[in-house]
């Protein structure tokens, strides 16, 4: 990833890649990846609820978290493509899109930025 600024934060589990390359609109991108892990899965936990309410078929004991910070030509920063996320079906708020929900891992790390990337790319 040569072209990706990587910024691990200590003691966080989280990592920044900011995308060295602007979009046809001027933006810039960063995209932050937490690893989330569970030591102890309860009834009431995330994990318990996604499944037991039908939007997980597997109870995840660690998975990524993703924010995207978009940054437009004036320096506002803007949630966009992030591909963990969703318009509701009432089309009203943001919600989780369980197909990107993805267990932490190298190569679902690559994923989601691979992704992050090519929709920064494409917009218009």
């Amino acid at each position: 990833m040569e072209n990706v600024k990587i910024e691990k934060i200590p003691y966080s589990g989280r990592t920044l890649y900011t995308f060295k390359e602007k979009n046809k609109k001027g933006e810039s991108l960063t995209v932050e990846i937490t690893e989330v892990r569970f030591d102890e899965i309860t009834k009431n936990s995330l994990p318990s609820l996604w499944k037991r309410y039908g939007y997980t078929k597997k109870l995840y004991d660690n998975y990524l978290c993703v924010e995207c910070y978009c940054y437009d030509k004036k320096g506002n920063c803007w949630g966009r493509y992030n591909p963990t996320v969703k318009l509701s079906e009432d089309k009203k708020r943001n919600v989780i899109d369980f197909e990107w929900l993805l267990e932490i891992s190298d190569e679902n790390k690559e994923k989601i930025l691979g992704e992050s990337f090519k929709r920064f790319m494409e917009a218009k």
